[in-house]
């Protein structure tokens, strides 16, 4: 796989002071980011994939009738690593949140003693089971969304490891869905990017980037013109905006890199601009995939 470089965490971590010295506000979520962060990069360091070889054939059939490259659920996840990042990632949230550290021990306390089979979490929190996270949290009396954050925190740089390993047989100008080429997941956020302002989506799991209509929701693919509207903050900079898609009641925040004058890191956009989110909702829009506003921190 590929490694991520001491560089490339420095870049994120640097991205993450210049958001709070920006906006003070957001400090205690993007002090607890950086921790989830650093912890995933510790891990990334000793993940092991299994090798993909697909043939060329298979890809451009598998492009043409719109099927990602791989099922997540036959991928072969690194359950040592993924472990180890999740009793790490445990400790993060227990020292950064005092409201939710009884909730976080009563998962750890579950995973010891063997009721929480983290392998079985991690494959079907892949295959996006919720009938079964809902009744494993409902059984065990967990906090289900603590879970789900922690779990898809866990395995998501696994799902990178391999996206590094797939991502050179992805052909930017033959894939136009809304969900991501590599692993079919849906994206968390977008950006508009080069002169023309190609629009691209990040995956919520493997975290590849794709190309994607500007005029067209990823989630419900409605490309009428009048059913679609953006909305920005006058007072803060231009390149952050939420699009909403008037037809499924779905939004996703774009950030246009043309208005911005400084690194983005599309993670700590996502994270930086939970402000956006609220606003969002309380015009009665959806967020697709969740993200860490779902879990209380204060």
């Amino acid at each position: 796989m590929e490694r991520q470089s001491p560089e490339e965490l420095d870049r994120i971590i640097e991205r993450i002071d210049a958001i709070e010295e920006k906006r003070p506000s957001h400090k205690e979520v993007l002090e607890f980011l950086k921790g989830i962060v650093t912890e995933q990069y510790e891990v990334k360091e000793q993940i092991k994939v299994e090798p993909i070889d697909i043939k060329e054939d298979m890809v451009k059939l598998k492009i043409r009738e719109g099927f990602p490259l791989v099922d997540k659920k036959d991928l072969k996840l690194d359950i040592e690593s993924g472990t180890t990042l999740f009793q790490r990632l445990c400790a993060v949230v227990q020292k950064r949140s005092d409201k939710i550290a009884g909730d976080v021990e009563k998962i750890s306390k579950a995973v010891d003693e063997g009721e929480l089979d983290l392998e079985r979490l991690f494959e079907k929190v892949v295959a996006e089971d919720e009938e079964y996270l809902d009744a494993t949290a409902g059984k065990l009396e967990l906090n289900k969304e603590l879970v789900l954050f922690l779990t898809k925190n866990s395995i998501n740089p696994l799902l990178e490891a391999y996206a590094d390993q797939l991502k050179g047989y992805i052909d930017q100008k033959k894939w136009w869905k809304g969900y991501c080429p590599i692993c079919g997941s849906k994206p968390i956020i977008a950006a508009l990017r080069k002169k023309e302002g190609e629009r691209f989506l990040l995956c919520s799991s493997c975290g590849f980037e794709w190309r994607f209509s500007r005029m067209k929701c990823p989630f419900c693919g409605n490309q009428e013109r009048e059913g679609h509207r953006y909305f920005y903050i006058e007072k803060e900079d231009k390149g952050y905006r939420v699009d909403v898609c008037k037809k499924c009641k779905k939004y996703i925040k774009t950030i246009d890199t043309r208005e911005m004058f400084e690194d983005v890191v599309l993670p700590v956009e996502d994270i930086g601009t939970l402000h956006l989110d609220i606003i969002a909702q309380k015009e009665g829009y959806e967020r697709e995939v969740a993200n860490i506003l779902n879990v209380s921190l204060k």
